[in-house]
């Protein structure tokens, strides 16, 4: 599990950079912070999911689609997250954006890392199954 973490550590570094790099540009060029944020979570979640499925969790062996769908959900929860922080910093104290922006994304990518790792990037096991069978939690398809 270290070796994910570092891994996940290091897409999660490069998407934080280039959300960090397009969130910072554009409220410099005059966007509001919060559709700033927005506009640089899209581009971050692109490489933060590439990353995610071909580096950090590609031992798991996740389905595509499936983890396309659940990582867009961790990704919006982590954004609700970010967002949320963002505008309480931003409505309740002087901190400038860009450093509200940095605090809020820090906060978020814990949220993204659990989620990730627990259920967005999980393969699915041919032997579990989460249907009661005959009133009890069935673990084998041949139990």
């Amino acid at each position: 599990m270290v070796r994910q973490i570092l891994k996940f550590g290091l897409v999660g570094g490069l998407a934080t950079g280039v959300h960090m790099v397009i969130g910072f540009l554009l409220i410099h060029a005059g966007w509001p912070v919060l559709i700033a944020n927005g506009a640089a979570f899209i581009m971050a979640f692109l490489v933060s999911f590439a990353g995610h499925l071909g580096f950090t969790f590609a031992d798991q062996q996740a389905d595509f689609p499936k983890a396309l769908w659940k990582f867009a959900a961790v990704a919006v929860a982590g954004f609700g997250c970010n967002q949320a922080i963002l505008s309480c910093i931003v409505l309740w104290s002087d901190v400038a954006d860009t450093t509200a922006l940095f605090i809020a994304t820090t906060c978020s990518a814990i949220v993204t890392f659990v989620l990730s790792r627990s259920w967005a990037f999980r393969a699915a096991h041919k032997h579990e199954c989460i249907f009661p069978q005959k009133g009890k939690l069935a673990r084998s398809a041949h139990g």
